[in-house]
């Protein structure tokens, strides 16, 4: 069974992706931090209390999925090494899915048209590339690098 990690900055298309790849390989499901928020808050409601109560449900989720035959798509940012750690620990084949990394205001501007709170997205944007930690080929199986689509 294979783990598909996401790595993206906001707006980069995670999501978007996640849910086409699905439709064609049905096989696959999709584990979303954005999805365990909605449905522990009744909506979307970022808590960052709750970071570590999703994070360890994700885990658990992800490793009951794989062991019911499925493979499992961990759709969240993953851009630091410790944020990834959490999933990689996992036994399974490992592959990265690298979303388009475009200029930061591109980012937020692809955020503003789904936008799901009201926040300082350029702060954000400026904060995710600043925590930004290249993957290291030598942890995946595979590497797939997704274009602008």
């Amino acid at each position: 069974m294979t783990i598909y990690l996401l790595v993206g900055f906001l707006g980069s298309g995670k999501t978007t992706w996640a849910k086409k790849f699905v439709t064609e390989h049905p096989n696959t499901k999709i584990v979303s931090a954005d999805g365990f928020r909605e449905m522990l808050n009744g909506g979307y409601k970022y808590l960052v209390e709750l970071d570590d109560i999703i994070s360890a449900s994700m885990v658990e989720t992800i490793k009951h999925l794989l062991a019911g035959d499925y493979d499992v798509i961990v759709d969240v940012g993953n851009l630091t090494k410790e944020r990834r750690s959490d999933w990689m620990e996992i036994p399974a084949r490992k592959v990265a899915v690298l979303l388009p990394q475009k200029d930061k205001q591109w980012h937020i501007n692809n955020r503003l048209k789904k936008p799901h709170w009201n926040v300082d997205w350029d702060k954000v944007a400026t904060g995710e590339r600043n925590a930004f930690e290249p993957i290291d080929e030598n942890d995946f199986d595979e590497i797939m690098e997704i274009e602008e689509w």
